[in-house]
């Protein structure tokens, strides 16, 4: 833009003046002293000529002799004054008559910038001229910008508004009329808040910010609001701050936005609602929403109180319900609404707080995970039943072990008693009642509670009694606890897992050695890993590891292993094993996520 206006301002590096004199010799002067290339000189030897020259050309400055024959020189800059196009012309008088001061004043009074008396110093006169049509072509710079932004005002459709650093409008282009409703000279002094509210205040952030582009809602008429966006420039002139505004109006803009949002609105299946934040009445609900409160459209629009009645369980921080406020923006909080039949449902609830149309609404968006989560039920319970039918077909080959032993040893009681028998028989009994008290802990249903807990404070309250049967199979025991993040647990849980861990470990090492219980953080998880000495596991057993009835001991079962799978799922973490001749360790990865 500022190179455009300059490329125009230097068509006007040439600039016309006109000379008027009754004698030749005092042109030729005139024009000796004058000569340049930026002028362009005129000639006229009467005030009739004069005139009309000034009919048909624009000139910087007119050099006038008072006293010549017919219209002297008053008479032709009274006429030349009266014109609109030439009236802000200025002229010279030159002349040889009297000096007297009432002859200089009427001259003045016709319209006489300035006076020079015969005879008059070249140099003199020649500065003066420059002087008149530096000035000359100052104005005419100012007035070409100023046609130029007119013309680009009118051509947008943005209303550019100037304000000064107290936000009171300087000037205003025409289109203002048309998007705010008040005249363009009623605009000028208003205060900008007026038209924007809140503008003034946000000026000097925006300017500083160039790139930035300020979306609010604009008044039209002085109440009615509509959207816009603003961009904000400022500049220094003659020391004061001036903010140049560009205000565009983007109602078509934002109604494409709303009724692309309406249309996702009424097609998503879940239940959403649009709230204003201000009254707290409802502006706006989709189908689903009022399917599950059982009531039309019309019921439902502009009333204030809550009309799905929903009880909040917790959010993925662990924050109580009771902290949280339904007013404020919340992400995948977990709830259970009822519906116009009595249903108690499970959700997932999300809201954000969006601009709808200049006024700020919470949009609130609960999916239905009812069907989810009974599915995740039903799943859990076939696994418990497949797993508890693979452990009954296992049950059968271990219980008829121990069983035939004793039968044995009462047939051959019967012939010959003996306390060594009965021993034996005690011990296999003992067995029998291990196997059946694992086998129901793997098929029991676990506890749903958990809390919030670190792992590191479920280990120390565990270590004496680790340490204690450590020290029975001489063993040492080495805690690496790293600052861990809290999670949900079941403590119950985990203790047995842990115990069944460490046990499993300190039984691999059969002449002593060290067990090393670690924690740590890993990108999103809490990593448990237990590492003991022991002669590490074979290559071929470990896709069997956890699998009911299946162990490596001589008189182990393998359900102490399935129990710690069981229990690392319903914690949201996996297993990981990792083996050698220099022993192994088990890895439980607990996902934050």
């Amino acid at each position: 833009m500022r190179s455009f206006i300059e490329k125009l301002s230097s068509t006007l590096s040439t600039v016309n003046i006109l000379i008027v004199d009754d004698r030749p010799e005092n042109l030729i002067a005139l024009e000796a002293i004058l000569d340049s290339p930026n002028y362009r000189l005129f000639r006229a030897h009467s005030g009739e000529e004069a005139l009309r020259y000034v009919l048909t050309t624009d000139f910087a400055i007119i050099l006038l002799d008072v006293q010549m024959p017919g219209m002297n020189g008053f008479e032709t800059a009274q006429l030349i004054k009266m014109r609109e196009r030439s009236k802000y012309v200025p002229i010279i008088f030159i002349t040889a008559i009297s000096q007297a001061a009432e002859h200089v004043k009427y001259g003045y009074s016709v319209g006489a910038v300035d006076y020079i008396f015969k005879p008059f110093h070249p140099e003199t006169l020649k500065l003066k001229i420059e002087a008149f049509v530096q000035m000359y072509l100052y104005q005419e710079q100012i007035k070409l910008q100023h046609e130029v932004m007119r013309v680009i005002g009118e051509a947008s459709n943005d209303t550019v508004v100037t304000v000064n650093d107290q936000g009171l409008i300087q000037t205003v282009t025409s289109n203002a009329v048309t998007m705010f409703g008040f005249p363009q000279d009623k605009l000028i002094g208003m205060s900008v808040d007026k038209l924007v509210p809140m503008l003034s205040t946000k000026m000097e952030a925006a300017a500083n910010s160039k790139a930035s582009v300020i979306e609010t809602s604009a008044l039209r008429y002085g109440s009615i609001p509509f959207p816009v966006d603003i961009q904000t420039g400022r500049a220094i002139i003659m020391g004061q701050t001036i903010y140049v505004c560009s205000i565009r109006d983007v109602t078509e803009r934002e109604i494409q936005r709303d009724e692309r949002f309406r249309q996702m609105f009424d097609a998503t299946p879940s239940i959403m609602a649009l709230r204003s934040m201000h009254d707290h009445r409802y502006v706006n609900v989709n189908e689903g929403f009022l399917t599950a409160v059982g009531r039309p459209l019309e019921d439902v629009i502009n009333q204030t109180v809550d009309i799905l009645h929903y009880i909040i369980d917790s959010d993925d921080s662990g924050k109580p319900a009771s902290d949280l406020d339904r007013w404020s923006p919340v992400r995948n909080v977990r709830i259970r609404y009822m519906t116009h039949t009595g249903e108690l449902r499970d959700g997932v609830m999300s809201s954000v707080v969006t601009q709808i149309q200049g006024e700020s609404c919470l949009l609130t968006v609960v999916t239905d995970i009812s069907e989810r989560i009974l599915l995740e039920r039903e799943m859990v319970r076939l696994d418990r039943l497949n797993l508890t039918g693979e452990m009954a077909a296992g049950i059968v080959h271990e219980l008829r072990n121990p069983m035939t032993t004793i039968r044995g040893f009462l047939q051959l009681s019967k012939n010959k008693p003996s306390n060594e028998y009965n021993d034996i028989m005690i011990e296999e009994l003992d067995r029998v009642h291990d196997i059946v008290t694992e086998f129901l802990a793997v098929g029991a249903s676990a506890p749903v509670s958990q809390q919030h807990k670190q792992l590191n404070t479920v280990i120390e309250t565990l270590f004496p009694l680790i340490q204690s049967k450590a020290i029975t199979g001489n063993h040492e025991l080495v805690l690496e606890l790293s600052e861990c993040p809290t999670f949900d647990m079941n403590e119950k849980e985990l203790r047995q897992l842990i115990l069944n861990l460490v046990l499993n470990g300190l039984d691999a090492m059969r002449g002593g050695g060290t067990l090393t219980i670690r924690t740590y953080t890993e990108g999103q998880q809490v990593v448990l890993a237990v590492k003991d000495q022991g002669t590490g596991i074979p290559a071929e057993f470990l896709d069997k590891i956890g699998t009911p009835f299946f162990s490596t001991k001589s008189n182990g079962t393998g359900l102490g292993l399935s129990v710690c799978y069981g229990i690392a799922a319903r914690h949201n973490a996996i297993i990981k094993v990792q083996t050698g001749d220099q022993g192994t360790t088990f890895f439980v990865l607990f996902n934050l996520a």
